[in-house]
């Protein structure tokens, strides 16, 4: 015989991001999945400005796109195959 108990888990649902660049909110596609942006999380080291501060951040695609394309040294590019 089985019992079962009722149980209530409490779960984050991810509800929006924007983009801390330009403010636009990242769009949705039609399964409910966000489209590309770039999440960075970075946690400052003694003697940087930022001395032991937690930084988080999300940039859309666009956004990006602008930030890369000014670097002297362009991020490393590999093609990989999304299943």
């Amino acid at each position: 015989m089985k019992l079962f108990v009722q149980t209530n888990t409490a779960q984050d649902k991810l509800a929006s991001v924007q983009c801390n660049v330009c403010g636009k909110e990242v769009a949705q596609n039609e399964w409910g999945y966000f489209m590309d942006y770039v999440s960075m999380d970075k946690l400052w080291g003694y003697h940087s400005p930022y001395d032991g501060q937690a930084h988080e951040l999300d940039v859309c695609v666009d956004c990006y796109r602008s930030w890369v394309g000014g670097f002297e040294i362009p991020p490393m590019r590999s093609e990989e195959v999304m299943v």
